[in-house]
């Protein structure tokens, strides 16, 4: 079992930071700052960050010296296209990434059902509850990604109709949910998001802030948050 599965299925939350930027840096504050689990990006444009990731050969020197210090998971988003994705598969896990994390849309069928790896299946808005049902019921995914939003609405406050569609998703699900930050969600959110059933929270560049000093501060709080439930 993958580091992130056993967390996900030995703690009440886990939490996990979307570096907004590839630094070793950022990396290791996060780690010194309560992460249990970092994803990092190769191959796309984050919307959320407003910034481009380039080739996993372009990223390669800074995320090895990331994965050989690491004292936590770490994970990669892999790219937005199938076929791209599909070519960095192999030296991805041989890297040591402990995670890929992929739209589903996006995912190549060589990443699903792997004993090596573990994929974090995200779905957008575009997923309807049955679709999800089937995925999250098979061996197609291993951790179910709730990034259900669409761009426009990124930033935007948390609100209850939102807890109500993570639940949705949730209930159906046989396999661990996972909400991204997509919102605005602060550490006192984090007991209702705990009873939507969500087992690990993502937070990214969207409540991290600008500066190093509040990725740190916002790492710790909602680390304390969650130690609280």
């Amino acid at each position: 079992m993958s580091r992130i599965l056993n967390s996900l299925n030995t703690k009440k939350m886990t939490l996990v930071v979307s570096l907004p930027e590839n630094t070793y840096e950022l990396a290791k504050a996060a780690w010194e700052s309560g992460a249990d689990a970092i994803k990092v990006h190769i191959n796309l444009f984050h919307n959320a960050s407003q910034r481009m990731f380039g080739s996993l050969e372009e990223q390669r020197p800074v995320l090895e010296k990331i994965l050989k210090d690491s004292p936590i998971p770490i994970g990669v988003v892999a790219g937005e296209d199938t076929k791209i994705c599909e070519t960095v598969i192999s030296d991805l896990v041989a890297m040591g990434f402990d995670f890929i994390s992929l739209y589903g849309h996006n995912m190549p069928i060589s990443l699903c059902g792997r004993k090596d790896v573990s994929n974090l299946f995200a779905i957008d808005y575009s997923y309807s509850i049955d679709e999800v049902k089937t995925i999250t019921n098979s061996f197609i995914a291993d951790v179910l990604e709730l990034s259900i939003l669409p761009h426009e609405e990124y930033g935007k406050r948390l609100n209850a109709r939102d807890l109500g569609r993570y639940l949705a998703f949730s209930e159906i699900s046989k396999i661990p949910t996972l909400l991204p930050t997509q919102r605005m969600i602060y550490p006192s959110d984090v007991p209702a998001i705990a009873k939507c059933q969500i087992k690990a929270l993502m937070i990214g560049a969207i409540v991290l802030g600008p500066t190093k000093e509040t990725f740190i501060s916002q790492i710790k709080e909602f680390k304390k948050a969650i130690m609280q439930l």
